[in-house]
């Protein structure tokens, strides 16, 4: 006899991301603008689906066509021909991601970086080698085996303001326990992406 077989089926997950404290009473729909059990790709939550059903990291955008070097002095030839071809190349804040919730996300990650939660290396894309310098220098050990584990650091509140295309400015809350501290970041679109320039932690 031929033992019942049972077909397993995959299910979107829905949206479990809990608001921020200045949120509560919102609804779901004022809170994020990414569809439900499209937040998150592999282990950083910072690679997500825009509403339209495009990746929010997009492949590099085209290289542009090089300048004729014939108008160049040639001294300044090949310094121009490197700074077209493989110079970073500023991106507009229309093919970027909504600033807000992709900072929280942001500001999560380098909180649970600083408290041994999560490696590094996982912040390299997203962070300015002066950045990410910073935040692997303050990264504090695991505790000791049989010592309490300390409260996960939760980020509360995230405010943004946009001073020039493609750049914005945050200013976040993070809870751990009963301590409050402020985190400040700048991001500017790069490469199809935002980049933290600028990291201050309180």
């Amino acid at each position: 006899m031929t033992p019942a077989t049972t077909t397993l089926r995959r299910l979107p997950l829905p949206a479990c991301d809990p608001p921020y404290d200045d949120e509560v009473g919102m609804p779901a729909t004022a809170r994020s603008s990414a569809p439900a059990g499209a937040s998150v790709q592999g282990t950083l939550a910072l690679a997500f689906v825009l509403p339209s059903g495009f990746p929010a990291v997009p492949d590099p955008p085209p290289v542009p066509a090089p300048p004729d070097l014939r108008l160049v002095r040639p001294a300044d030839a090949d310094e121009a021909l490197d700074d077209v071809e493989f110079g970073p190349q500023p991106t507009p804040r229309a093919a970027l991601p909504e600033p807000r919730t992709w900072a929280g996300r942001f500001v999560q990650a380098v909180v649970e970086v600083l408290a041994g939660d999560r490696p590094a290396s996982q912040l390299v894309r997203w962070t300015t080698t002066e950045v990410y310098d910073d935040v692997a220098c303050r990264i504090t050990p695991g505790g000791r085996p049989g010592s309490a584990v300390p409260a996960r650091a939760v980020v509360r509140s995230v405010h943004v303001t946009e001073p020039a295309d493609g750049v914005a400015e945050v200013a976040a809350l993070v809870r751990r326990g009963v301590r409050v501290t402020a985190v400040a970041l700048r991001l500017e679109g790069m490469d199809g992406r935002w980049q933290c320039t600028a990291l201050e932690l309180g």
